[in-house]
């Protein structure tokens, strides 16, 4: 389980450098998107030793897409029609499917 939440740790600091990267304007924003840049794949790396590699990178991928685009919408005023959101909750729901029929060696 602990690897799950290092994957979804790792899907959070991967929202965070890429808001980081629209939103940074001096050196400790930057500072603190590199922070998420090096934690983002530290988290990943973990969960990958734990869970199917394919798992960890959809997830981690599907995850941050996910968020991003939440972020997007939540913070930079980007509007999320209904397709947008069908695609999220379909997006959202293939990973919460992988979480469920994982068979991966998980400590």
């Amino acid at each position: 389980m602990r690897s799950w939440a290092w994957l979804v740790a790792a899907a959070l600091t991967e929202v965070g450098w890429v808001g980081g990267l629209k939103a940074a304007d001096g050196a400790l924003d930057w500072l603190a998107t590199a922070a998420c840049v090096l934690a983002s794949f530290a988290l990943a790396l973990g969960a990958a030793r734990r869970l199917p590699a394919t798992t960890v990178y959809v997830v981690f991928v599907g995850l941050g897409a996910a968020g991003t685009a939440m972020l997007d919408a939540a913070v930079f005023g980007q509007a999320l029609g209904p397709a947008a959101l069908a695609c999220l909750t379909l997006l959202i729901g293939g990973v919460i499917g992988l979480k469920l029929t994982s068979t991966g060696n998980q400590r």
